[in-house]
């Protein structure tokens, strides 16, 4: 299927004139989110929290609609089931398949596992994974620099029983990188670079990783190269810094280049269905 090209970062920063037919469909739109629309206990979750934050995606990961009345769990369930969510619920998915994997892998080597996930948002993926496992051979330190996503990601891990480190910390400090103690030799960045714009942020974040990782060890990171609704979310929704959420997508071979520059290697890619989201695993051999 050939895909309509998509707007540019630099394009999508500038704002539409007011006559702009786009302008008035788009406004439109967000006045129709914020008054209707916040019948669902989602949107009104994502107008409060920025629909990139981490309680957003925990509760597009428990994909349970709710709402106001009849009318808000309908508009809720409208929500969820948005291709971009359904994308985001099969990188979850695939996120926990990849990281079981490589803890099992690790139990069959008698290694133990040393977990870090710098931007854990509520900790699911990595919380029902941990519950599967023989938790005597996994150490995990769980982080995220939003007080509230700590905050949920305590009360799941409680709610699981599961046994972790859950603190904040900034995921680009190398203070609080340098903080974690064994050094992991199994790092988790999941949905984090993709809601950030600055290429050079990114790229000198695979060399702070790679620099902690245990060797060897394994990366496991997401990408996301592709969005049907770039420009309607752009336009539309704020993100968590209170700004326009505005994506800068980056297709793997870029991300690809930063990592292999940082030294890692064996690069092995899972797309969702709709080739918007990818886990992607790296080695530091």
């Amino acid at each position: 299927m050939t895909r309509q090209p998509l707007p540019t970062y630099e394009q999508l920063t500038r704002p539409l004139p007011f006559w702009h037919p786009k302008a008035v469909y788009y406004g439109t739109f967000r006045w129709l989110l914020k008054t209707i629309g916040c019948l669902s206990n989602g949107i009104q979750i994502g107008f409060k929290y920025g629909f990139d934050s981490g309680v957003m995606l925990e509760y597009v990961y428990r994909n349970q609609p709710s709402g106001r009345t009849f009318l808000g769990r309908a508009i809720d369930r409208i929500f969820l089931d948005s291709q971009g969510w359904r994308g985001i619920r099969q990188r979850g998915e695939i996120l926990k398949r990849v990281l079981l994997a490589e803890i099992k892998a690790n139990q069959q080597r008698d290694i133990s596992t040393v977990l870090l996930d710098v931007a854990c948002g509520g900790g699911r993926y990595d919380l029902e994974v941990l519950r599967v496992c023989h938790q005597d051979r996994v150490m995990a330190t769980l982080r995220d620099y939003r007080p509230e996503n700590v905050e949920k990601a305590r009360q799941l891990a409680r709610k699981l029983e599961v046994v972790a480190t859950i603190e904040q910390g900034d995921a680009f400090s190398d203070t609080d990188l340098n903080r974690v103690d064994p050094c992991p030799n199994l790092i988790v960045v999941s949905g984090l670079h993709e809601i950030l714009p600055d290429n050079e942020l990114i790229r000198q974040h695979f060399q702070q990783l790679y620099r902690i990782l245990q060797s060897p060890g394994t990366l496991i990171f997401t990408i996301q190269p592709y969005h049907p609704q770039l420009e309607l979310i752009a336009r539309v929704l704020p993100s968590h810094t209170g700004s326009a959420w505005i994506m800068r997508l980056r297709p793997f071979e870029l991300t690809r280049q930063w990592a292999e520059a940082a030294g890692f290697t064996d690069f092995q890619v899972q797309m969702d269905q709709f080739d918007i989201f990818g886990v992607v695993t790296a080695r530091k051999l």
